[in-house]
C-alpha cells in the first residue's frame, strides 16, 4: 500500500566513463597544442605553409645586412662599391640579368670584391614581359646571364617592388632560390636627400634587419649617404654582414 510517499530513485554515476571522458578531453587538448606549436614559429611564420619571403632574421645580436638593388645604369654602382671597399663592408647585391649582360665589368667587380650576389626580379614580370614565357624560365635566363658575367650562380632572389604572391614564391623555390626582401627601406630611390636617407636607416634599424638600398642610377644620392650610414650603424654597435651570414645567426622570418 502506498501511503503517499513517492518511491526513492537511485542514480548510479559511472566513474569509469567520466574518467575516460576527462582523459579524452585532456589528450585532445594536448594534441591540439602540440600541433599548433609544430606548425607555428614564435614569430608567427607557418613552417608548413609553403615557400615564404624572408624580410628579416630573428636575432638578438646587433647584426644587420646591407643589400642593394641594381637594375640599370653605370654611374652609381661604381661609387657605391668604392665606399663599401673603403669601409670594408661586405653587402648582398641583387642585380638584374639584363644589367649584368650589359655591364659585365661592373657585375664581375661586385663578385671579385667579395660581395654576395642575388638575382633582382626587375623585368621578369609586369608590362613589357612575355606572358607566355613561364616565370621559371625567365628566372633561369636571368641567373644564366649573371653566371656568364660573373662566374657566380646566385641562390638568392628578390621580387621587384616587394610585391610577391604564391606563384612567385613557388617558382623561386622550384628554382632553388631563397626569396629575400627587406625589413627596412631607406627610400633612397626617391632621392629624399642624404640626411633623410641616413635618418631613415638609423632610426629604423633593429637586430636582424635587412636594409634595402639601391645602386641603380636613379638612386643618385646613395653614394653620398653610404659612408655616414655605415659609420652611424657602427656607432650604434652594429656589425654589417651579408644576408647569408645573417641567416646563420637565426631563422629568416617575414615579419
Amino acid at each position: 500500500m502506498n501511503d503517499g510517499v513517492l518511491p526513492m530513485r537511485v542514480y548510479y554515476i559511472n566513474i569509469s566513463k567520466i574518467k575516460k571522458s576527462i582523459l579524452f578531453a585532456f589528450m585532445f587538448g594536448l594534441v591540439t597544442m602540440f600541433l599548433a606549436a609544430a606548425l607555428v614559429r614564435p614569430a608567427g611564420i607557418l613552417v608548413n605553409a609553403g615557400p615564404h619571403a624572408i624580410c628579416k632574421v630573428k636575432n638578438g645580436k646587433k647584426t644587420a645586412a646591407l643589400t642593394f638593388n641594381i637594375n640599370w645604369g653605370s654611374r652609381v654602382p661604381g661609387p657605391v662599391l668604392d665606399v663599401l671597399k673603403k669601409e670594408n663592408v661586405q653587402a648582398t647585391v641583387f642585380i638584374a640579368g639584363t644589367w649584368a649582360k650589359n655591364h659585365p665589368e661592373l657585375a664581375r667587380r661586385i663578385a671579385d670584391e667579395g660581395h654576395e650576389l642575388g638575382i633582382s626580379g626587375e623585368g621578369l614580370s609586369g608590362p613589357g614581359t612575355n606572358a607566355k614565357t613561364p616565370f621559371k624560365d625567365l628566372l633561369a635566363k636571368s641567373r644564366g646571364d649573371i653566371l656568364e658575367a660573373t662566374g657566380v650562380s646566385p641562390a638568392l632572389f628578390r621580387i621587384p617592388g616587394g610585391d610577391w604572391d604564391a606563384a612567385f614564391l613557388t617558382a623561386a623555390a622550384e628554382s632553388d632560390c631563397t626569396v629575400i626582401q627587406w625589413s627596412l627601406d631607406s627610400l633612397d630611390i626617391q632621392t629624399p636627400g642624404i640626411n633623410n636617407i641616413v635618418n631613415t636607416i638609423v632610426k629604423g634599424i633593429q637586430p636582424g634587419a635587412i636594409i634595402l638600398l639601391n645602386a641603380s642610377d636613379t638612386a643618385s644620392q646613395t653614394p653620398g649617404a653610404l659612408t655616414t650610414v655605415i659609420e652611424a650603424l657602427r656607432g650604434e654597435g652594429y656589425e654589417l654582414v651579408t644576408v647569408s651570414s645573417l641567416l646563420k645567426l637565426g631563422p629568416g622570418i617575414t615579419d
